[in-house]
């Protein structure tokens, strides 16, 4: 990322970003389950991309992630992180099953997972379009199911195209029988974090 630090504006839009982004991907995930879902007021926080898995929550553990590349105004990769034992427990809300009827990871979980990590992707780049008129897309989402470390290797081929800072955004999916945390991971490529900061203060000046 730039040596360029964040003003106390530009951290106060970045948080608003995230509760709008985090507000999105609830009322969708809301319309998918067919249950009033919420999401925690999120955690932000700026991290070296080295520095990745010894920052994650899930560290240690096995875990789901949701990974998609973003293309468009804004270019970065994405990742979402489910711990291993919650894996099931969403599925079972997103294909509106009894609970703990999911077992396996089949084609269908598969693919159930992967909307969802589509879904909060989405949530916050319309979010980002919103705010600061930069518009971006996801690719179609891959699944893997690792140690955060093991995972995060294996996109580590693209480490030139990415600046050297990532966003972590951490919260809490909620619903009436569960509390599910979710770990999104923005890891820019080079320049995109200028642009982000630059439209910030354009929408700073013209608010």
């Amino acid at each position: 990322m730039s040596k360029k630090e964040f003003s106390d504006f530009q951290k106060d839009a970045l948080i608003e970003l995230a509760n709008i982004g985090s507000g999105n991907a609830a009322t969708a995930l809301s319309q998918l389950i067919g249950k009033n879902i919420k999401l925690s007021v999120p955690s932000i926080n700026f991290i070296p991309v080295v520095k990745i898995t010894e920052n994650a929550k899930n560290k240690n553990e096995i875990v789901a992630a949701v990974y998609l590349r973003i293309y468009g105004e804004i270019t970065a990769k994405a990742l979402i992180i489910f711990p291993k034992e919650k894996i099931f427990p969403i599925l079972d809300l997103v294909m509106k099953r009894k609970t703990r009827e999911t077992k396996e990871l089949g084609e269908n979980e598969q693919s159930a997972l992967k909307e969802i990590g589509n879904i909060i992707v989405s949530a916050y780049l319309n979010a980002i379009a919103k705010f600061i008129g930069l518009n971006s897309v996801p690719s179609v989402p891959a699944l893997a199911i690792d140690m955060i470390e093991a995972i995060f290797q294996t996109i580590s081929s693209e480490i030139a195209e990415i600046d050297e800072e990532a966003l972590l955004i951490e919260n809490d999916m909620i619903e009436e029988t569960s509390q599910i945390s979710t770990t999104l991971i923005i890891i820019p490529d080079k320049d995109a974090m200028i642009k982000i900061m630059d439209a910030l203060d354009a929408t700073i000046k013209g608010s």
